[in-house]
């Protein structure tokens, strides 16, 4: 018996494919429309979520590191400081303390003053705190070395500085590093204590230790030529 042969789908010549009832190819319509709004809505959310995560990072990292310098007189110990001050990047005076000498025949004129960023910094975390503590009288001298090293921490001599000079550096759980330095010279006793990071977009740098502890002695040899 004779067969008709067949096309390449299966189907017999001159008959084309059955299409599908009008309830299949709506439903069929609808399902892309939500599968695409949904990829529309999914990459919307990512710009937006990323746009925000971005401003928020952004506004973070240009917030500023400084603060604004202090209205009262930099005595002249503190005055003195300032080219230092300036290149360890901590411009502005933002505290001072002043203690006059007593009326007893050994006393002391202590001067303390805390240095920032300027308000344009965003990126160096900078604080030095200087105080100079210069004896006077009779027993100026003894009186200037009647105090020992910290007991905590990796102390280590400074010869460089002084024949009595230490310093210390302390790390923080996160990226902020301290250096101390105490020292004396004669009748006077000056203290430098150093913080300091660098801001980045996602992490922040620590400093070297040894690069603290240099610029801790820089202060701490210009506050011994203030108190001159």
């Amino acid at each position: 018996m004779y067969q008709q042969p067949q096309g390449p789908g299966g189907l017999p010549p001159g008959f084309a494919s059955p299409s599908l009832p009008p309830w299949v190819a709506e439903k069929a319509k609808k399902k892309r429309r939500v599968v695409l709004i949904l990829v529309i809505v999914a990459v919307l959310a990512l710009l937006v979520g990323g746009g925000v995560t971005g401003g928020v990072f952004a506004s973070q990292y240009y917030k500023s590191t400084g603060a604004s310098p202090t209205s009262t007189p930099a005595p002249p110990e503190c005055e003195s400081l300032r080219p230092v001050m300036e290149r360890m990047g901590a411009p502005n005076l933002v505290e001072v303390k002043s203690d006059p000498p007593s009326a007893a025949a050994t006393s002391s004129k202590l001067t303390a003053c805390t240095w920032r960023p300027s308000l344009d910094e965003h990126v160096r975390h900078r604080s030095v705190h200087v105080s100079i503590n210069a004896f006077t009288g009779p027993e100026a001298e003894l009186k200037a070395s009647d105090y020992n090293p910290p007991s905590k921490g990796e102390v280590v001599p400074q010869p460089d500085v002084s024949g009595r000079a230490w310093s210390r550096v302390e790390r923080t759980s996160g990226a902020y590093s301290m250096a101390e330095l105490w020292a004396q010279r004669g009748p006077v006793q000056v203290w430098v204590m150093y913080s300091a990071m660098d801001k980045g977009f996602f992490t922040d740098e620590r400093l070297p230790g040894d690069l603290l502890v240099d610029e801790a002695k820089a202060a701490a040899m210009a506050a011994f030529e203030s108190a001159r």
